[in-house]
This record gives structure tokens, sequence and C-alpha cells, in this order.
């Protein structure tokens, strides 16, 4: 029987890689992806469970310090729980930033709906020597607590919580003249809508505190404040001789202060692992020591995609794909439907078994070293270390981490440019994630075509990727027009050791994704490929390209093959050009630009639809439109140079 709403409505909230994706995953059996650093949620995920005959419905959202708002990731957690008050906040409040979750505590308290903490991370901060008072921070606070010394435990008590009475905390005092002021302020909001008001207090709070996008909110919803209320709110804050924002906080940080002094105590020394931590953090992010550890993992996954996975792809080439492909040229005489199957463009050969035994392998190995990079918390310390040369190219505040995350996927990194308040750098971020960044997809197989011709090729065509990037930052920064630039403020996660089984989990998810998404879309491609080539298009095609891509490229004609599969899926083309590397029918010169053509030249439609979601549908044209342009321009360009130093370079 279909439900209209779930019966209970539960949104899982906290500060940027406090737990939440851990905890929904626990509690619901789906699968978010699971990071070691921020903004790795960008945005609410939803997973309905049957519980006691109701319907429960969790909501996994993205990273949130209070409900004064700082970014537009915020403002959209705030309006989800503005707009779908629930049944039950539960806070993952981690142990490791105790107060700054405090904080955002005492904003969740004001807005009177039952909650439930978790704390998260207290097995680190007991190997520290901090312990906290479980059960004083629930007195306290009024409100159940949970320990979660370790990711997915606690669930079990958590979910006997949620299925007893919860009651509705009561609000921290903080002043009596603040809370004079306050009351005074509920007041007003109810007179707006009398008993429809939502979340009086907290509402009071963020009018009184100044916070420009709640007003706005505010009267879009509630409708305008008349004169005399404006004139109200005016007033009150004059009561508190204008300091009403610098009040409200200083009073809040006492709050938590004072709550923090009575639950926390500290033991003896922190171990020698802590430290350990600490220490590697720091070297990773160091302008001199970062580097030779940036290439001890490159080189590792350079090793465990050439070797490791193209063993596995060979293992399987040779199991799986020949005896099939074998057996079916038996079975079929030579015509069109053995053709169709087993072709140049077969639906087996082109299609099903590019993407189980060339590409899959790949992929597997690269997510998995993937994932332990981002399970350590390396990814964070790697934008500290590549800050200040992105900072010649404009790139000088938050936009620094979502120009690393596109290595893992385009489209995340796109999204996550919200978080920036200068449209400047916004811009130069998305053109430069859309341009000469390969996603984790594109970059395995590219080690993999550029590795079996060896290292000086990897070097090389990753080496002209760098350059083409540099030098795409530097003109957009000298002419897109300058505005306020954004404070480099980076959450840096303490480096664990990753858990083997949470890796496993988390590439196997993105492969079973992959084949999902990518199955389908490989098969048809390779339909279509075979029907314009049955049809005589192809060889068309083939022939009024040739000038550009075996004259100006240096190419072979089956190149346009790949570059037609990048229309569909990205990978099937890279799986087309490594099966022709393996081949011979690529040397490494050509793999090199093979390469970077098709790295520019691919454009991700979801990345071009958050594109158009995060700066519009005309600065989105524009560059994708440029990076078709210029993919050729500079591919063209690389060609020359090998042409001319291959003697020096013997490549």
């Amino acid at each position: 029987m279909a439900v209209s709403r779930p019966a209970r409505l539960i949104d899982i909230v906290g500060l940027p890689n406090s737990g939440k994706s851990q905890l929904f995953n626990s509690l619901t059996g789906a699968y978010d992806i699971v990071s070691n650093y921020p903004q790795t949620t960008v945005e609410v995920a939803r997973h309905g469970v049957e519980a006691d005959g109701e319907v429960w419905e969790y909501a996994d959202t993205p990273g949130l310090h209070g409900l004064y708002i700082q970014s537009e990731e915020e403002l959209a957690v705030r309006a989800l729980l503005y707009a779908e008050p629930p049944d039950v906040i539960v806070q993952c409040v981690d142990a490791n930033r105790f107060r700054e979750s405090l904080l955002l505590t005492a904003d969740l308290l004001s807005l009177g709906t039952p909650l439930v903490l978790v704390l998260t991370a207290v097995g680190e901060t007991a190997q520290r020597g901090i312990h906290l008072d479980v059960a004083a921070l629930s007195r306290l606070l009024g409100v159940p607590v949970v320990s979660s010394p370790a990711p997915g435990a606690g669930i079990a008590e958590l979910k006997r919580v949620l299925r007893g009475r919860l009651e509705a905390p009561v609000p921290p005092s903080f002043d009596v003249e603040v809370d004079a002021a306050v009351d005074h302020a509920v007041q007003i909001i109810d007179s707006l809508r009398p008993g429809k008001a939502r979340f009086p207090r907290a509402s009071a709070l963020l009018l009184l505190e100044n916070d420009p996008s709640f007003r706005d909110f505010l009267t879009s919803t509630l409708g305008p404040l008349d004169p005399a209320r404006a004139a109200g709110l005016e007033s009150l804050k004059l009561h508190l001789l204008g300091r009403a924002p610098v009040m409200i906080e200083e009073k809040r940080a006492l709050w938590v202060d004072g709550i923090a002094r009575q639950v926390s105590t500290t033991g003896a020394l922190p171990p020698r692992r802590a430290g350990f931590s600490e220490t590697f953090a720091r070297l990773c992010r160091h302008p001199l020591y970062g580097l030779p550890i940036l290439a001890f993992f490159l080189g590792i996954i350079y090793v465990m995609v050439v070797y490791v996975a193209g063993a596995l792809s060979l293992l399987l080439t040779t199991t799986v794909t020949d005896p099939v492909v074998r057996g079916v040229g038996r079975l079929l005489p030579p015509g069109i439907w053995r053709d169709l199957l087993i072709g140049p463009h077969g639906l087996l050969t082109l299609g099903l078994f590019n993407s189980l035994t060339t590409v899959l392998p790949i992929l597997a190995v690269f997510f998995f070293v993937f994932g332990m990079l981002e399970d350590i918390g390396y990814l964070p310390n790697l934008a500290i270390l590549t800050r200040r040369v992105l900072s010649k190219i404009g790139i000088t505040g938050n936009a620094v981490i979502p120009l690393v995350l596109g290595f893992g996927c385009k489209t995340m990194a796109t999204m996550t440019t919200r978080t920036l308040k200068s449209r400047k750098e916004k811009l130069i971020a998305v053109a430069l994630i859309a341009f000469a960044i390969p996603c984790s997809a594109q970059m395995g197989i590219s080690i993999a075509i550029l590795g079996h011709h060896g290292l000086k090729y990897f070097i090389a065509a990753f080496g002209l990727l760098a350059v083409a990037e540099v030098a795409a930052g530097l003109l957009l920064n000298r002419f897109i027009p300058d505005d306020t630039q954004s404070d480099f403020i980076q959450e840096l996660p303490p480096i664990r050791i990753p858990s083997l089984a949470a890796v496993a989990r988390k590439t196997g998810y993105r492969l079973v994704w992959f084949l999902r998404e990518a199955i389908p879309i490989f098969l048809i491609a390779a339909l279509a490929m075979f029907l314009i080539d049955l049809v005589g298009l192809l060889g068309v095609l083939k022939h009024a390209l040739s000038p550009l891509i075996t004259g100006w490229l240096g190419l072979p004609i089956d190149m346009v093959d790949a570059l037609l599969l990048t229309l569909a899926r990205s990978e099937a083309a890279a799986g087309l050009i490594l099966r022709m590397s393996q081949s011979g029918a690529l040397n490494g010169a050509q793999s090199i630009v093979a390469v970077i053509l098709v790295t520019m030249f691919a454009q991700c439609f979801a990345n071009i639809a958050a594109m158009f979601k995060e700066v519009g549908a005309r600065a989105s044209l524009v560059i994708v439109g440029s990076i078709y342009v210029l993919s050729f321009l500079y591919t063209a360009g690389v060609h020359e140079l090998l042409v001319l130093t291959s003697g020096v370079l013997k490549l």
C-alpha cells in the first residue's frame, strides 16, 4: 500500500565528515558513499525502512555547522528542516570536534524537535586520553545520547532509543537579557501567522543574529514583515546595544564551554600512533616532503593498475573473451550476424566484453586504491599541498578541494563548487574540472593505456595535461572579472588506518553502479557503431575526418570510432583505445595524444547537467564548446611537439 508520507521522518545531521553517511548506511541497509574527508555528501539522500509496522524515512544530509548559514549546502539542509519538519533529528557529534559539534547542538535544541545525539570517533579521542561522560551529557542536555566507538557500533542501542517515546528538548538558556529579547522576537514571529510559525525560537535567534538568508526565507514563507513588526525587531537589537549577534554568539560559546567542562576529562598522554597520524598528515601537506609522498602514492596507483589490473584483464580475456569469441566464430558463418556479435563493432566484443574484461578489472583496482586514499584522509592534505600552485590560476579559496575531488568524480566535484561565494572562483573551478582533469574511471584506464608502453609515457601524458590545466587557469584568471575572493578554510580529518572491508564495500558499490549504468550504454553504443558502419556512414565520416585525425593529430583513422564512443561513454572509448594500444595499432607517442584528446574531449552528461545547475546554461555552453575546440587544438600541438622531440625523448 502506498504511503503518502512516512510515519516517521528522521533527519541525520552533523558537521562535515562526522559519520552521517556511515550512520545512514547502518540504519537503512542502503549505501551512500563514505569517505574520510568533508563534502562527500553534497545532496540529501533518502531511504525508507519498515519498522514496527511503520515506514521510517531516513535522510542523510550535507554537513551543517549551525542554523546561521555559511554555504549553499547548509542552506539546503535548513530549508529541508523548515519545509519538512522531521519527527526526530539524529545528530552525529564528532568527539574530535566536540565543542564545535555542541554549537550545532545548541541550534538544534532551539528547534524544539526531539533530538538524539550519536557520539562518533570516541575511540580516537580515548586514544588521546580524552574521555566523554555519555550519561552526564545526556542529563545536562535532556536528550538521549548513544556512543559509537567504531563505525557501525551502537546501532542496536540507537534503534531502541528511536523506537521509544522521545520528548521535545528544552532549549538552552543563554542569558536573562538575551532570553527576554528572544521571547519578544518569538511573539513577533507568531503574530505573522498565529500558531503556524515553524520553530519560532530558532527563527527568533536567527533574526536577532541578522542572518540575511533567513530573513528572506521567512518573509517568503510567512509573509513580509510590516513596518511595525520590523521596527519591533530593530528596537530589540537597540535594547541590546546593537550587539545582539555578538551577545548571542558569546552566550552560546559560554554554554558550550560549560557543557564541555562537565562531561570531558583528560587522562593519559596521547599514545605513539596518534603522534604518527599527526606527523604524517603534516608531512603530506609540507611543500617539500609532500611531493615525494604524492609521487609514492602515484607510483602505487601506477603499479597496481598496470601490473595487477593488467594481469586480471589478461586472465579474463584468455579465460572468457577468447573462448567465447572462438565459439561464436565456429557456430556462425561469416556475415552480418557474426559481425553483429563478434565483429569490430560487435555486441560482445565492443560492448559486453569491452566493459567486463577490459574496463572492469582496471576500475576495480583503481577504485580500491583510490578508496584507500579517501579513507586514509589524504585528499584534504593534498588540497593544501597544491593550494600554492592553484592560487596562481585564481583558485585562492575553498575551490581547491573541488579540483582535487575532480579526480574522483567530476560531477560530485562540480556540485561542491556551490559552497564557493566567489563567482570568479566558481567559474574557474567548474571549467578546470571539466577541461583536463580525468575522473577516476578515465584516469585508471589511461594509466593502463600509457603503462603498456612504459612509465615515461605516463609521465609525459599527465605532465602535458597538467600544463594545459595551468595554462587554461592562467587565461581564465586573467580574463574573468575579479570579485570577492573566498577564504581558504579546509577541515582536516585525522589520518586513519582504513578498513579493508569498508574500502572493499565502497569499491563494490562503485563497480555495481558502473555495471548497472555502463553495460547498457556500451551495448547501445556498439549497436549504433555497427549500424552506421553497416549503412556506410562510418566510412564517409572517416574519410571526411581523415585530414584532421591522421594528418593533424597523427592518429590512426580508427580513432574516429573512439571519438564517437566518447559521446556515449568515455570508458567505452578508453577501452577501445587500450585494445588498440595493446594490439600495436597505437605507438607510444600516439597513445599520449589519444589519452590527452579523450580526456579533454569526453564530457560526461552528468557533469554537464551539474554545470548547468551550478553556473547556468550560458556559462556552461561556453565552457563545453570551448573545451571541444581546445581539445583538438591542444592535441595537435602535442603531436607536433612529440614529432619535434621524438629523437630526444625517444618516444
